[in-house]
């Protein structure tokens, strides 16, 4: 799964997946647009997550707090 969210300029694309032993990882990116083009960072968090919402929640907060 994957959500894409605009915050203070940049878009954070959060990404889930589902892990064979349960539970989920997560994943995001940050992507800076601007004149010369897009610029994307990726990042992974260390946790899994029960639910696949909570792991792209999680996501999302974390590309936040990175902006910020």
């Amino acid at each position: 799964m994957k959500s894409r969210l605009g915050y203070n300029g940049y878009v954070i694309e959060a990404r889930s997946h589902k892990l064979k032993d349960g539970g989920f990882s997560a994943e995001f990116s940050v992507e800076e647009h601007d004149a010369s083009g897009v610029t994307e960072t990726q990042f992974y968090l260390p946790d899994t997550f029960p639910a696949q919402e909570s792991a792209i929640e999680a996501a999302i907060q974390a590309g936040q707090q990175k902006i910020d």
